[in-house]
């Protein structure tokens, strides 16, 4: 009886909080109304304190009543899906549980209620059941069926107390973490620290209970099949984006997602392979969260429950779509990227990313070859002898990251330079006709020679590169297999930078800038926040408010186009010596050594980079008291200097 007792409990002091201010206002009415009766001054002024009062009160509920859910994926019409409709209808019927509005299907690799819900989760505008498209790939209708009514089992009448409790408890954490700052979130979050103290333990109830109601529906072996497959969908799921995804972004054209992922999952290598990091996963758990107990105690506890054991329908689960081979690509084109081309298959979609991939690499070869000052053609042909010569490190160095700590460059070397060579050698058979890429499933696609046998670039080139005097046997290696030794790609054009992370504003001898910081330099634009926005900012909730969506909207300008705005300062990664970040209790500054020589491509003014009588050049960054960050620069900063990062910490020295 503790879940319901806290819920209860819970729910109390939740009413309370919008009770208590209403009495308060309505007691300092009242004590002004009785005083008005002998001291109409008196009377005035308690009247004046209960309006202002009023006013705090109705400002603050404002700011925290405001915060809405939105719906999110693609909407499915009853009419257009009616099993699908009818089985989660007919679920919630069986359970007690309100049925959902609207059945949604996103991009998520999982399932969810979430509830659009006013006075903080007291009451329900509109429920929403999303359904991820990575579930009705992997899961067949059993196992969905137990999904869904696990997640419907959440809203029970029977649990009735404990779900409003959980669902008020996750709309105060959800309004804390979207309220921007400011006397209100300060309140507000000692608040919602003692509400969600108080109800911590109403998460474990109710999965106990949707997973007893799971099982109910469903059947043991169906629910706990399905609680394991959830776990291996949300693993596979990322790497199926990482390594099969990237592929339609790389040549612009819509995949088939379903069936790509349903292929992935099933696939012999795969399966085995998640099913042990599954087993590793659960028993790796410790103890759960406040809201979710451990895996492996909701699998024991279902496989005690005396459920129902039907048998299992063993279909995939979007054959719960009406037509899928019309509805489910639909889906998809609805859910991704506005953009993209014509849907390609699997097998084309591989051969068409992987030439794109080797002649980016190529391109990378052949700038690497220009920038080197070597007299090298961007040929094999040329490049070959360079590595024979002992040049191969002074051919790639270019292009390796210079913060690279010295006793990793000279692997880094030979690693780069054997991809770079690798992918150059399949280009230059790509565009002869003589090999393609061929998609695996199992793991990276493979480079299929015109004769059928496999090609290992990595095997054929890294011995010549890590010895070159292997190199004549390497050449005379692709002369056999038909390899044009004269083909080259054009050098490579600088890459976009990316957006690490923001920090604004930042002081140094020019005055005060946005300092943004992205993976291949630091560019410094002037700030145009003074110093009265910047204390309101750290006051009011507006204006803090408004100044993230500034942020939010330099982070989301391309770098080259802040580079040319009036006043923007480039710091490049490849000019920096060294770099000193000292940090105390007033904040912290950062001194950067440069090459500001002939061969420099930064662009500072003498402004603000003091010179040394030695020749050297120095920028120093200091940090301000209110000072506001977007992302994650300090980390960005950290793996942009790599190795070229000091760090002073005088309060540890003292120590």
């Amino acid at each position: 009886m503790r879940g319901p007792w806290r819920a209860a409990l819970a729910l109390a002091l939740h009413i309370g909080f919008f009770i208590a201010p209403i009495a308060l206002v309505l007691g300092l009415l009242a004590i002004a109304a009785f005083t008005f009766r002998y001291d109409q001054g008196s009377g005035l002024k308690a009247a004046l304190a209960a309006v202002v009062v009023g006013a705090l009160f109705a400002i603050g509920l404002r700011a925290v009543l405001r915060t809405r859910i939105r719906p999110r994926g693609v909407g499915l019409d009853h009419d257009e899906q009616p099993r699908l409709w009818r089985m989660v209808e007919s679920i919630a019927a069986d359970a007690d549980a309100p049925a959902p509005h609207q059945i949604r299907i996103t991009s998520e690799p999982n399932a969810a209620i979430r509830e659009d819900t006013a006075l903080l989760g007291l009451r329900t505008r509109t429920r929403y059941l999303e359904l991820g498209l990575p579930l009705l790939a992997a899961l067949n209708v059993s196992e969905l069926r137990a999904v869904v009514a696990h997640k419907l089992g959440r809203l029970t009448g029977r649990n009735r107390l404990i779900a409003t409790a959980y669902r008020a408890s996750a709309s105060v954490e959800r309004t804390v973490s979207r309220l921007t700052g400011g006397p209100v979130k300060c309140l507000f979050t000692g608040y919602a620290r003692l509400f969600t103290a108080i109800a911590a333990t109403t998460g474990h109830d109710l999965e106990f209970a949707a997973d007893a109601i799971a099982v109910r529906e469903a059947g043991n072996r169906a629910a706990v099949t399905a609680l394991r497959k959830a776990i291996a969908i949300e693993i596979g799921w990322q790497e199926y984006a990482d390594q099969y995804l990237s592929m339609a972004k790389a040549v612009g054209h819509a995949p088939d997602v379903l069936l790509g992922f349903r292929s992935f999952m099933e696939h012999p290598v795969r399966k085995p392979q998640l099913a042990e990091r599954v087993k590793r996963t659960i028993a790796e758990q410790q103890d759960g969260s406040r809201t979710h107990p451990p895996a492996r105690v909701r699998i024991d506890a279902m496989k005690r429950i005396k459920g129902a054991q039907g048998d299992l329908d063993e279909r995939p689960a979007f054959a719960m779509l009406r037509n899928p081979r019309k509805s489910v690509p639909l889906l998809e084109d609805r859910l991704m990227i506005d953009g993209l081309k014509r849907r390609l298959g699997w097998p084309e979609l591989a051969r068409l990313a992987g030439a794109a991939h080797v002649a980016e690499r190529a391109a990378l070869l052949s700038s690497a070859a220009a920038q080197s000052g070597l007299p090298v053609e961007p040929t094999i042909l040329s490049i070959l002898p360079a590595i024979h010569r002992g040049e191969g490190h002074d051919l790639v160095n270019p292009v390796l990251n210079p913060g690279l700590s010295p006793e990793r460059i000279e692997q880094a070397a030979v690693d780069t330079l054997t991809d770079l060579l690798g992918c150059a050698v399949v280009d230059a058979l790509i565009c002869a006709r003589r090999a393609h890429h061929e998609l695996d499933w199992g793991g990276p696609s493979t480079v299929r020679l015109a004769n059928g046998h496999p090609l290992d670039p990595d095997r054929l080139v890294r011995p010549a590169v890590a010895d070159p005097r292997l190199i004549p046997g390497l050449h005379r290696t692709l002369v056999e297999l038909g390899v044009p030794l004269t083909h080259a790609r054009r050098p490579a054009a600088e890459p976009e930078p990316a957006l690490a992370g923001i920090v604004s504003p930042v002081q140094c001898p020019g005055g005060n800038y946005d300092l943004l910081v992205t993976d291949r330099g630091l560019v410094l634009l002037p700030s145009s926040a003074s110093t009265t926005k910047r204390l309101l900012a750290g006051t009011l909730a507006r204006f803090r408010k408004a100044e993230q969506e500034q942020l939010a909207e330099l982070a989301a300008t391309p770098i080259g186009e802040l580079r040319e705005r009036p006043g923007a300062q480039w710091v490049d990664s490849r000019d920096v010596a060294s770099a000193l970040l000292d940090q105390d209790r007033g904040g912290w500054s950062l001194s950067l050594e440069l090459y500001l020589d002939e061969y420099a491509v930064s662009e500072l003014d003498d402004t603000i980079v003091l010179g040394g009588e030695d020749g050297s050049c120095e920028l120093v960054l200091r940090s301000t008291a209110d000072g506001v960050e977007h992302g994650d620069p300090y980390r960005g900063l950290g793996e942009l200097m790599g190795a070229r990062m000091n760090l002073d910490d005088p309060t540890s020295a003292n120590e």
